[in-house]
């Protein structure tokens, strides 16, 4: 008995868990995109040399790179990035199409 109640337990803690991860990626974005983060290392901007040719997510945004600097300070911060990304994710765009 005590070991029965011990798998379900450790089942229970895992299926937890992996519920817990997949929701995780689900609510990244969709756009394919890297985050910020992955791109900007250390430094707390973006500059457009910074972002990658051969990412087709970011094909749009060194594009359009002025449109994405909010500030027109030549470079992306964070919040800069996030919004031009989320505003160009598959899902924005989607929503944009039903108005």
């Amino acid at each position: 008995m005590k070991y029965s109640r011990s798998i379900v337990s450790f089942a229970l803690l895992a299926s937890l868990g992996v519920g817990s991860a997949l929701a995780q990626s689900a609510a990244s974005d969709d756009s394919g995109a890297p985050s910020f983060s992955d791109l900007a290392k250390d430094k707390k901007t973006l500059s457009r040399s910074d972002l990658p040719k051969d990412v087709p997510a970011l094909k749009e945004l060194r594009a359009h790179f002025p449109e994405g600097d909010l500030n027109h300070d030549g470079k992306l911060d964070k919040s800069e990035y996030d919004a031009y990304i989320g505003k160009n994710s598959p899902q924005a765009q989607q929503q944009q199409q039903r108005r």
